[in-house]
């Protein structure tokens, strides 16, 4: 492919949206790249050239006049009455007699010339001056294109440089199809003879090329239009600026420009609560510390009378979902005052002095209601510890002012703070201490009672059967009530996806592991070889829990996939626990192993799988725990191992005990594969009977689990 300066793909398309891929050998590779707009496929363009009509020619013209402030046809007219064009059987040359404007007015004959060649060989000659020639071999980049650009900007100075070169002959590839379509074109054109209109199209998409390639010089964008464009970026500039400046005047002084401002403005109206603690479950002991703050709000005298002061902040404690949100509400709710509710990102914006600005404005509303509640969800991204980083001098604006309102200068009679967070170690020493927070609840996960209670309340908004609700109390142990509100929802839409008139026991569990594990999915593995290795894991789990005195006892096992497990076995411990002893630790570690040495057992070690990482990953936590932090190895001793807390660093110890902790960590492993792999030597007859039974059956309850150990003795 050849391209070419002349503009010879204007003629019946938009100049300004042409764009062809050229190709040229890099490395021995072909690449592609995009060309210029004014750079055409010569080929394409001669054949459609010679052969328009000529009474195209003024509506061409016309459009480029239109589309193209340069292109106009005084300009063209100029440029072709010194063009001269001649079609012969051996190419096609075209002459132009240029002057260089603001220059010298010297004359300079300007011929190039296409030619096919003789030869079926895919070559173009093109004989061109000097300098000119690096603009038309092969397939100029965008980037070498711009090189030469900046170094002569428009076709004068190439032209210019070029003069007293001598002429040369350079190849250019080009295909054997075009080659031959270029001959017969010429051949037609030598024996027909020339035609006007066809001189003429040749002499015009030359023009047009000629003016294009000058147009970094006469840009319609120069002069005064650039002049103007420039004067009113200035102009928008300065408007901007007037605009801050107003808005940060208006904000700290209260002026008559108080209504510019810039970004949202914090809503502080007071919100009608209707929540009470009757509304709260499963946080009692938090509920109790709130009912001290209610007594004050409710009868503030009775405490004022023995010399008692309302403590001015409550900081909320607890993971996410514990229901913080939710007790701050019914603080407001039984005490009957209004409640001011933010969260803590929404002070902070872009502007310096936005977050101080909406933290005064807000403790201002809630001093004119008073008695009242502010609460700040998320507290930790307003009151995050203090920083003196160079780079954001004015970050601690916001949490100063905090610190300013809610125990500064000026009192905030009747007026309390209550904050939540689940990062408590984030929060500024200062906004910690006696006199700001001096009240701090923990809102931890429910215990069995506080699930009870949890999933009465919700269980009432739903129409269901007979529920076992201490099973189901006991099967979602570590369940939060965002997470209890979330699987009794999932019960609801599973049961009505399925026509059912209520919402079972069965649609309950199945909401419950679809909150654990993920959404089951319906159909079973295709390969059969990977279904029965996970019968064979999952009836290893089984079997070592059933045989383990210390273990949970089990609940149901699966080879149904359920997130991104191939299947589970589940348990569901007898009562609550609130500590964990090392016989029920090692009970646990043996039941994740039994996975694994089922594996090893049935299929032999090359046949060992992946599907053992999770319970490795538990197990190695849990004998690192045991050693480190628990104290439950004798060569290691009663030593705790902690850096977050300063006790024993474990960059100071030598390399014996360094030694001495992994090995013991390893020999726990190692003790508990080893008592997995007996129980399931001891029982292979059950664990076979039990992985059949999966294949069958795919999900197995703890009844059924019974049936099959008692038919299998």
């Amino acid at each position: 492919m050849f391209c070419a300066y002349t503009h010879l793909g204007s003629l019946g398309r938009k100049p300004t949206h042409n764009r062809y891929i050229a190709r040229t050998r890099t490395a021995g590779e072909r690449r592609t790249a995009e060309t210029r707009p004014y750079q055409f496929d010569l080929m394409r363009d001669l054949s459609q050239l010679v052969n328009k009509s000529p009474r195209n020619i003024k509506r061409i013209m016309e459009h480029n006049a239109c589309s193209r402030s340069f292109f106009n046809p005084q300009r063209i007219n100029d440029v072709l009455s010194r063009t001269k064009t001649t079609i012969t059987s051996n190419g096609i040359c075209v002459s132009v007699d240029i002057g260089l404007p603001m220059r010298k007015r010297a004359k300079h004959l300007i011929d190039i010339t296409f030619s096919a060649s003789g030869q079926m060989n895919s070559k173009l000659l093109v004989p061109l001056f000097g300098q000119q020639i690096g603009f038309v071999r092969h397939f100029k980049t965008d980037r070498s294109i711009d090189a030469e650009m900046k170094r002569n900007p428009t076709i004068f100075s190439r032209l210019k440089t070029a003069f007293g070169g001598s002429s040369q002959k350079i190849d250019a590839e080009m295909s054997q199809v075009q080659a031959e379509t270029l001959k017969k074109l010429l051949q037609k054109s030598s024996e027909q003879g020339q035609k006007k209109n066809e001189v003429d199209n040749i002499k015009i998409a030359f023009a047009e090329g000629y003016l294009a390639a000058t147009n970094s010089d006469e840009s319609p964008k120069s002069g005064k239009t650039m002049k103007y464009l420039k004067v009113f970026q200035q102009l928008l500039v300065i408007v901007v600026f007037i605009g801050i400046f107003l808005s940060l005047f208006s904000s700290s002084n209260g002026s008559m420009f108080s209504r510019i401002q810039l970004g949202n403005q914090v809503e502080v109206d007071p919100e009608e609560i209707h929540v009470t603690f009757d509304d709260v479950k499963g946080c009692d002991e938090a509920k109790q510390e709130l009912k001290e703050v209610v007594e004050f709000l409710k009868s503030p005298e009775k405490f004022s009378n023995l010399g008692g002061k309302l403590p001015k902040g409550v900081l909320l404690v607890g993971p996410p979902g514990t229901g913080k949100t939710l007790l701050a509400r019914a603080v407001a709710g039984e005490a009957n005052v209004p409640f001011f509710h933010a969260a803590g990102p929404e002070f902070d914006e872009v502007l310096v002095g936005q977050g101080a600005r909406r933290v005064r404005d807000l403790f201002k509303a809630a001093k004119q209601r008073a008695p009242c509640v502010i609460f700040i969800d998320e507290i930790d991204s307003v009151g995050a510890k203090r920083t003196n980083s160079v780079l954001h001098p004015y970050a601690n604006q916001t949490i100063n002012q905090l610190l300013a309102e809610m125990d500064g200068f000026h009192q905030n009679a009747g007026v309390i703070v209550l904050g939540a967070t689940n990062r408590r170690d984030d929060l500024d020493q200062a906004l910690l201490r006696p006199g700001r927070f001096d009240v701090e609840v923990v809102v931890s996960t429910p215990d069995f009672t506080g699930r009870k209670e949890i999933l009465s309340l919700y269980l009432a908004k739903i129409l269901h059967d007979e529920i076992d609700l201490d099973m189901l109390a006991r099967g979602t142990s570590g369940f939060t009530g965002a997470d209890l509100e979330n699987m009794i929802n999932q019960a609801a839409l599973r049961a009505a996806i399925d026509g059912a008139e209520t919402v079972t026991m069965k649609h309950l569990e199945s909401a419950r592991d679809k909150v654990l594990m993920g959404p089951e999915r319906k159909a079973r593995l295709p390969d059969e070889e990977a279904n029965l290795i996970t019968a064979y894991h999952e009836g290893g789990h089984a079997i070592v829990a059933y045989y383990t005195k210390e273990s949970h006892p089990l609940h149901k096992v699966t080879i149904m996939p359920r997130g991104p497990s191939l299947g589970h076995t589940a348990y569901i411990p007898e009562k609550e626990r609130y500590h964990v002893t090392k016989a029920q630790l090692l009970a646990m570690m043996d039941t994740m192993m039994g996975g694994r040495a089922a594996e090893e057992l049935v299929f032999g070690v090359e046949k060992i799988t992946s599907g053992a990482s999770s319970d490795l990953k538990q197990a190695t936590s849990i004998a690192t725990h045991m050693v480190k932090d628990w104290g439950m190895s004798e060569k290691v001793g009663l030593r705790t191992f902690d850096n977050a807390k300063g006790l024993v660093a474990a960059e100071s110890l030598g390399p014996n005990t360094v030694e001495i902790v992994d090995a013991e960590i390893k020999r726990i492993l190692n003790e508990s594969y080893e008592r997995a792999k007996a129980i399931l030597r001891k029982h292979t007859k059950e664990h076979k009977a039990l992985a059949e039974a999966l294949l069958k059956y795919e999900t197995l309850d703890a009844e059924d689990i019974k049936a099959i150990m008692n038919d299998s003795h």
